[in-house]
């Protein structure tokens, strides 16, 4: 679906060569200024990039930034460092109505895609009276109603309690299964990772370093310590009984869903 060749070694990111699939949960790992948030910028073109970007086998090295918002969706760590509209439907409209298009379009659109967020009820609410978590959705619902195919995330559990860190990636598991959305999440939380992605890159020095599923990135020594990562206590607490963290891991996340899926 999705190749980046870039071969220029100026700037930050140096050598990226990668192809990511339809539909899949990437989560991109590393310590500050290694060039995840740099790397996702160039996806968005809103900084420029040496190299060749393919999408659907077609380069979109040209594109403009409105075009390739067309294809890939930007969700930045904040949201209210992007809402700029004062009433839900008004902010989730806002890109169609920059776009020019039909009010009774719009109007069908915004329903629709509120509805899908979970976002109806609060259509006519002023934003500044949603919850933290809810204004997240708000942001994402004004992205998807652009119709991209990937959605790129910038700490998306950042500042929010449990509840709030389930229910948000819940919601975002249920988007990659409906809508078939390729995700990519830039994170720190080594918990989300291995629940919620299937596969994990590894920036180090503005390279991708290591690239495989987030079980083998966090039980490889060297990924850990190129990427600077913490490594979750179950992988600790499996090394001292001697037993795969990786099955340790993965029995505790099954456990802990069935656990949840009793009390709903």
């Amino acid at each position: 679906m999705f190749v980046i060749n870039k071969k220029g070694e100026n700037g930050i990111l140096k050598g990226i060569n990668l192809e990511i699939q339809e539909g899949e949960k990437i989560s991109i790992v590393g310590k500050n200024g290694v060039g995840k948030s740099t790397f996702a910028n160039a996806l968005c073109h809103f900084v420029e990039a040496s190299g060749e970007i393919l999408y659907r086998g077609q380069s979109i090295v040209n594109d403009s930034i409105s075009e390739r918002a067309a294809k890939i969706g930007y969700i930045m760590q904040n949201p209210n460092l992007m809402i700029s509209q004062n009433i839900v439907s008004d902010e989730v409209a806002s890109g169609l109505r920059l776009r020019g298009f039909d009010e009774g379009v719009i109007s069908e659109k915004v329903e629709e895609i509120l509805q899908v967020c979970g976002l109806y009820p609060f259509r006519n609410w002023p934003i500044s009276s949603l919850s933290y978590g809810q204004k997240k959705r708000v942001t994402i619902a004004s992205i998807l109603i652009l119709e991209p195919e990937i959605l790129i995330l910038d700490e998306p559990t950042a500042a929010q309690d449990l509840k709030a860190y389930r229910e948000i990636m819940d919601f975002l598991d249920q988007l990659n299964h409906r809508l078939h959305l390729t995700m990519i999440m830039i994170t720190h939380d080594m918990y989300l990772i291995t629940e919620y992605t299937d596969r994990t890159l590894v920036f180090a020095d503005g390279k991708i370093v290591a690239d495989e599923s987030p079980f083998e990135i966090l039980e490889n020594e060297n990924f850990v310590k190129m990427g600077n990562l913490s490594q979750p206590s179950l992988y600790q607490l499996a090394r001292k009984a001697d037993i795969s963290p990786i099955s340790l891991t993965k029995a505790f996340i099954n456990f802990q869903n069935q656990e949840r899926l009793k009390h709903e």
